[in-house]
């Protein structure tokens, strides 16, 4: 099934998107950060707004103390 862009006139995640960042719009060392933490995958591009949820959520899940 593919993801569709609910700001998108193509409705799919892809270049045609304006939302769609690419592994070559980042410099190196953003798409190798990316990569590193799992967020990007260096061959495919993803959705900005994906990426922004995925990168602040594993900033969250690094930053968070539990009592235990």
């Amino acid at each position: 099934m593919v993801k569709v862009c609910p700001f998108s006139e193509t409705k799919e995640c892809n270049e045609q998107c304006p939302l769609f960042v690419s592994p070559t719009d980042l410099n190196e060392f953003v798409s190798a950060r990316l990569c590193s933490i799992g967020v990007l995958d260096k061959k495919n591009g993803s959705c900005s707004l994906k990426l922004l949820a995925l990168s602040q959520s594993r900033m969250i899940f690094e930053n968070t103390n539990t009592r235990g």
